[in-house]
C-alpha cells in the first residue's frame, strides 16, 4: 500500500491499527472493501478478514452493530459447520460454550434457557465431556466456582451432596471437597456458620492428625485457630519427633548401661580418694538447698544438679524437691537411686523424662486382586521371548469386592515431665480412589466392581474396564466390535475384524484379519496375513511373531520375530530375535537383534521425524513474528492516545479501553506462543538423541534412514546408528 493511499485512508478516519488489517488483507489477496469501513473497529476487521481468508460467507456477520466477540464465535462456528446465527440474542460467552459443546455432541440449550452464564456453562460442558451429570446437584444460583467444586468432587468420587448447597460459598465447598477426598471427618467443620478460613484450619488439623476438638469452636477466629493448630503440632513434635525419639532411645541406653551412666555423669568415675567414699556413713547428708533443677526440650526433660560433690540425698527429700518443682511424670528410679547413694558427678543428671507421643498407623488400602501383573514375556535362555504364559490383565466379576480401605489409627498420647498430656497424632488418611467401573459402598470403605471386566490400578486411579472373553473369531461368530477389552482364547480366521476401545489379547493364531483398538494388542502366538492383515493400536503392540503384516502403534512395538512386515510406532520398536524384510518406522528408535538375512533381504529402518512438531515449530515462529508486529502497531496507537489525551479523557474513551485491553491480550498470546515454541523445540531436540541399536548382525541389504541421512549395512555386527549434525554416525556397541 503506497504512502498516498495510506494518507488518503487516514484522512477518511482510519487509524494505524485499522490500516494494518487492510494491509494484511491486501497482501492475502482478499476483497478488503467488505471491511474497509471506519465504522468497523480493528477487532471486527480482523474477524472479517479471517473469515474471508477461510472462504466463508462473511456477509452474515460483517455488520458494524455486531460486537467482535460475537463475530469471532460466528466465524469459528461456520468453520466448524455450526450455525450460530439463530442464537444471536445470546452473548458471546454463551455462544462460545454452546459452540464448544456442540463439537462434543453436547447440548447445553436447556441450561442456557435456565439462565446459566458462560462460566457456569463452561463447567457443565467440562463435566459432560467426562460423562458426569451435574444436573441433580446444581442450579443457576451457584457461581461458576461452586460448580467447579461440585464437578471436581464427582470426578474424584466423593459424595458431593454433603456440600452442594446454596448455604456454602465456593471456598467452603472446596474445603469440604478436599476433606472428603482425604477421607477426613468433615462433620467437624461442616457447619455453614464457619467461614472458609476457619474450615481450612480445622481441615489442616485433621489432616495432620492433631486433636482439633480443642479449637474447632466458632468463637475462635481463623487466626486464633491457626495459632492453636501450630501449638498442637509443636506439642506433638511434628518437626522434632525424630530428634526426641532418638533422644529417648539414647537415654534408655544411658539408664541401662553402667558404662554409659559413667560417661554421662550419673556415676562418679573420678578416681580421686578425696571424693570417692565407699562408706555411705562418711558422706554428707544434703538438703533441698543443695539442689537445682533445669527443664529442657520444652519440659520434656528435667535435669538436677547437686552442689556438693560427695553427699547423699534421702529419697523423701528428693521427692519433695521434685514435687515443689511440679515434676510429676517420667521420674527415673535408677537416677534417684544413684543420687540417694551419692554416686553422681558434677554434670547435670537426667532425673525425669517425658514420653514422646506416637503417630497412629496411616490409612491403607487392601486390594482383592493382583496389582503386580507385569505384562511382559518371559526371556528364555537363548534370548528369545516366551509369550505363551504371559499375563496381560486381571479380571474381576460384577459385584466382586475389589478393595477395602482401612482407616488411619489414633496416635498414642505422650506427656511432659510436668504431667501435661501431649496428644498423639492420628495417622494420615489416604485419598479416596478415583476412576471408573466400580462403586463405593455405603460404608465408604468397600469398593465393588460394577460389571465383569479387566481391572487396573495406577497410583490412586482404579478402573474396571468392560471385558469380554470369546473362544474364537470366525465366519460363524462374525466380526467383533466391543466398547471395552477383548480376550480371545482361540484363533482369529481370515477376513475377520476385531475392534475394541480397550485392550485386545489373542491366545491363538491370527490370519488375514483386522485388529484395531484404542488400547494395546497382545498376540500370544502371532500373525501371518499375506500382506493384507492389519494391527492398529492406540498404545502398545506385543507379539511372538509377525509375517507379512502391517502394524501401527501409538506406543511401542515389541516382537520376537518379524518377517516382511510394515511397522510404524510412535514409541520404540524392539525385535528380540530377528527383523528381516519390509519397512519399520519409529519416532523413538530401535533396539533389535539381527536385522536382514544372509540372502541380503532388503530391510529398511526409518527413524521417523515428527513432521507435525517441525511444521508447528515453523508456524509458531511465523505467528510469533506476526503477533509482535501487531503488538508494535497496538503500542504505537496506545502511545499516540496517551500523548493526545488526558487521563480523564482516556478513562471515558471506549477506543482507548479497547486498545489497552488488546495490548494486554496480545502480550498474553505472545507469552503462550513462546512457551509453545520452547516445548516444540524440546521435541525436535529430543529427536537428535534417537538411535538404532543393533545387537547381532546387520546383514547387507539393511538400510537405516535417520532424518535426511542414510546408512547401508555391509554385514556389520553390534552397531548403533544415530544422526549427529545432520550426518549419520555409526558406533560399535
Amino acid at each position: 500500500m503506497g504512502n498516498d493511499v495510506v494518507d488518503k485512508l487516514k484522512k477518511m478516519g482510519f487509524m494505524d491499527i485499522q490500516l494494518h488489517q487492510i494491509q494484511l488483507g491486501l497482501s492475502e489477496g482478499l476483497p478488503v472493501e467488505i471491511y474497509a469501513n471506519p465504522a468497523f473497529d480493528w477487532f471486527q476487521m480482523e474477524e472479517i478478514r479471517k473469515g474471508l481468508k477461510a472462504k466463508l460467507d462473511v456477509t452474515c456477520y460483517a455488520k458494524p452493530e455486531i460486537p467482535y466477540e460475537k463475530m469471532r464465535q460466528i466465524r469459528k462456528g461456520l468453520q466448524e459447520g455450526i450455525d450460530l446465527l439463530p442464537y444471536m440474542d445470546w452473548n458471546a460467552g454463551v455462544l462460545k460454550e454452546f459452540r464448544l459443546a456442540r463439537l462434543g455432541d453436547i447440548d447445553l440449550s436447556k441450561y442456557i434457557k435456565q439462565g446459566y452464564d458462560a462460566q457456569q456453562l463452561a463447567e457443565i460442558r467440562k463435566a459432560s465431556e467426562k460423562g458426569i451429570d451435574l444436573e441433580v446437584h446444581i442450579n443457576p444460583e451457584f457461581r461458576a466456582a461452586s460448580i467447579t467444586e461440585i464437578r471436581k468432587g464427582l470426578e474424584n468420587g466423593v459424595d458431593v451432596s454433603l456440600y452442594a448447597k446454596n448455604t456454602y460459598s465456593w471456598q467452603k465447598m472446596r474445603e469440604l471437597r478436599l476433606g472428603l477426598e482425604n477421607q477426613l471427618d468433615v462433620s467437624k467443620y461442616s457447619s455453614h456458620f464457619y467461614d472458609w478460613e476457619q474450615m481450612r484450619e480445622i481441615r489442616l488439623g485433621l489432616k495432620a492428625g492433631v486433636a482439633v476438638d480443642g479449637y474447632c469452636l466458632l468463637r475462635y477466629s481463623a487466626s486464633e485457630m491457626y495459632k492453636k493448630r501450630r501449638e498442637l503440632l509443636l506439642q506433638s513434635h511434628v518437626n522434632g519427633a525424630a530428634f526426641y525419639k532418638q533422644m529417648e532411645e539414647s537415654i534408655s541406653n544411658i539408664l541401662s548401661s553402667e558404662d554409659a551412666l559413667e560417661a554421662h555423669g550419673l556415676r562418679n568415675h573420678v578416681e580421686s580418694k578425696e571424693i570417692v567414699q565407699t562408706n555411705d556413713s562418711d558422706k554428707l547428708l544434703l538438703g533441698k538447698e543443695h539442689l537445682t533443677l533445669e527443664f529442657r526440650a520444652g519440659n520434656m526433660e528435667a535435669y538436677i544438679t547437686i552442689g556438693v560433690p560427695d553427699g547423699i540425698v534421702e529419697r523423701d527429700v528428693l521427692m519433695d524437691f521434685l514435687k515443689e518443682k511440679k515434676v510429676k511424670s517420667g521420674i527415673s528410679d535408677p537416677a534417684m537411686e544413684l543420687i540417694c547413694k551419692g554416686e553422681y558427678g558434677q554434670s547435670p543428671i537426667l532425673i525425669a523424662q517425658g514420653k514422646i507421643p506416637l503417630k497412629g498407623e496411616d490409612g491403607w488400602y487392601e486390594y482383592f486382586f493382583r496389582t503386580d501383573v507385569q505384562k511382559k514375556p518371559k526371556v528364555l535362555e537363548d534370548g528369545s521371548a516366551d509369550y505363551k504364559d504371559i499375563e496381560w490383565f486381571e479380571v474381576v466379576k460384577e459385584g466382586q469386592k475389589i478393595a477395602y480401605y482401612h482407616g488411619a489409627k489414633d496416635g498414642t498420647d505422650g506427656y511432659d515431665v510436668l504431667g501435661n498430656v501431649i496428644k498423639g497424632r492420628k495417622g494420615t488418611e489416604k485419598r479416596v480412589l478415583k476412576g471408573k467401573g466400580f462403586r463405593l459402598e455405603d460404608d465408604k470403605k468397600t469398593y465393588t466392581a460394577l460389571y465383569n471386566g479387566m481391572i487396573r490400578l495406577e497410583g490412586e486411579d482404579l478402573s474396571v474396564v468392560n471385558h469380554v472373553e470369546l473362544d474364537e473369531i470366525n465366519m460363524t461368530t462374525g466380526n467383533i466390535f466391543f466398547d471395552g477389552s477383548i480376550h480371545i482364547r482361540g484363533n482369529v480366521s481370515s477376513g475377520m475384524a476385531v475392534k475394541a476401545t480397550g485392550d485386545i489379547v489373542i491366545d491363538g493364531n491370527v490370519e488375514v484379519a483386522t485388529i484395531e483398538t484404542e488400547g494395546s494388542v497382545m498376540l500370544k502366538k502371532g500373525m501371518n496375513s499375506s500382506g493384507l492383515g492389519v494391527v492398529k493400536a492406540g498404545k502398545n503392540v506385543v507379539s511372538r511373531f509377525f509375517e507379512s503384516t502391517k502394524i501401527i502403534a501409538g506406543g511401542n512395538i515389541e516382537v520376537d520375530k518379524c518377517l516382511n512386515s510394515h511397522l510404524y510406532a510412535k514409541g520404540m520398536i524392539t525385535a528380540t530375535r530377528v527383523l528381516a524384510g519390509g519397512i519399520a518406522s519409529s519416532e523413538s528408535g530401535f533396539y533389535l537383534n539381527n536385522v536382514g538375512n544372509h540372502a541380503g533381504l532388503r530391510t529398511v529402518l526409518k527413524v521417523q521425524i515428527n513432521e507435525t512438531a517441525r511444521n508447528d515449530y515453523h508456524n509458531i515462529l511465523f505467528n510469533i513474528k506476526d503477533v509482535k508486529r501487531q503488538l508494535e502497531v497496538l503500542n504505537k496507537t496506545y502511545n499516540d492516545l496517551m500523548e493526545k489525551y488526558t487521563a480523564q479523557e482516556r478513562s471515558e474513551m471506549e477506543l482507548f479501553q479497547k486498545v489497552e485491553n488488546a495490548v494486554f491480550v496480545k502480550q498474553k498470546q505472545l507469552d503462550k506462543m513462546k512457551e509453545l515454541e520452547i516445548q516444540l523445540k524440546r521435541i525436535i531436540d529430543k529427536e537428535k538423541l534417537v538411535s538404532v541399536v543393533i545387537s547381532g548382525n546387520a546383514y547387507e541389504g539393511t538400510v537405516v534412514e535417520v532424518g535426511s541421512g542414510r546408512w547401508e549395512a555391509k554385514n556389520h555386527y553390534n552397531v548403533t546408528i544415530k544422526q549427529q549434525n545432520s550426518e549419520i554416525s555409526v558406533y560399535n556397541n
